[in-house]
């Protein structure tokens, strides 16, 4: 997985869960462009993907994320908290831009 050191890795400007969740979307869509995953039979699908978008129906833009993450098997009865099992797009390392404010 891309490891993540919590104290330096990611920006003190991220003070909100939303801020937080926008700014790992776009870094697992950004480290992980390429990878592709198997969804259902004969369907597969980039497993990291975000975006900006203007939505026109209120005038405002907005991030849309998609992810699929494999969970390891013992999350159904593992006695961690769920997003414990989550397993690794890759191992590459968090570009130097997304530790920046």
């Amino acid at each position: 997985m891309t490891a993540l050191a919590i104290s330096t890795d990611i920006p003190s400007a991220i003070n909100t869960v939303e801020k937080l969740h926008a700014w790992s979307a776009l870094l697992l869509s950004n480290v992980n462009p390429q990878v592709i995953v198997v969804e259902g039979v004969g369907y597969t699908e980039r497993a990291a993907q975000a975006g900006v978008f203007y939505v026109a129906a209120d005038n405002k833009h907005r991030i849309l994320t998609r992810h699929s993450i494999q969970m390891n098997p013992d999350y159904m009865n593992g006695n961690a908290k769920i997003w414990q099992y989550a397993m690794e797009l890759s191992t590459i390392a968090i570009p130097a831009s997304f530790k920046a404010n």
